[in-house]
């Protein structure tokens, strides 16, 4: 990738070998070849439990692309403000993050979060057999925090779709927020559905 790995307000996802969980971050800043700063966590109204020299994996889209990296913590602070900084990556690998190919579109749908069990409308605007975009109005950036689990519900070729899903970007464009989302748990019969209805508009797309 270019030499520009990092940007301020990136969002990133921490994984460490001690949590069974992926924790969403954002790019403070950094110093190239010796550090970069993220905010400092909360994980159910607590401060990420963390210490100087815990490896992790991180990970981060840019543009159609999923990237990880290596890396291990430096020193984690509290004042002035809670923040975390690890040393910056010696190498960063780039991973296809569409995993098939996506169809635009336009379809009523319904977001859960099962958190605080509260129920959004949205529109699905792209879909493939591995996830979609969702795109929500009047909802600031940061309303769901990345890799968070939520659970949408919309209808296709007359067929009620339910999915189980994982929050994968967040975008706040022209006013609204587009949301990508990975299927995590979806009925095969759903998936067939899905399959069918891409595979029509392929079908349409490519006819003369």
């Amino acid at each position: 990738m270019s030499e520009d790995i990092f940007q301020p307000g990136q969002q990133l996802l921490l994984q460490l070998p001690k949590l069974d969980r992926r924790v969403g971050l954002y790019v403070i800043g950094w110093q190239k070849d010796q550090f970069f700063i993220t905010n400092l966590p909360y994980v159910d109204e607590k401060p990420l439990k963390l210490k100087s020299e815990d490896n992790c994996i991180v990970r981060f889209l840019k543009g159609d692309d999923a990237y990880g990296f290596q890396t291990s913590i430096i020193s984690v602070q509290f004042f002035p403000a809670p923040l975390i900084f690890f040393k910056y990556p010696g190498h960063v690998d780039k991973i296809p993050f569409r995993k098939s190919r996506r169809f635009k579109l336009n379809i009523p749908a319904k977001l859960l979060n099962p958190v605080d069990v509260q129920t959004y409308d949205a529109e699905v605007c792209d879909i493939s057999e591995t996830g979609c975009r969702i795109k929500l109005s009047e909802m600031e950036e940061d309303f769901f925090a990345v890799g968070s689990r939520m659970f949408l519900t919309f209808h296709i070729l007359e067929k009620g779709v339910e999915a189980d899903c994982i929050l994968r970007n967040a975008r706040k464009t022209d006013g609204s927020l587009y949301v990508g989302l990975e299927f995590s748990s979806i009925s095969q019969s759903y998936r067939d559905a899905i399959a069918s209805f891409i595979d029509m508009i392929s079908r349409v797309i490519s006819s003369p």
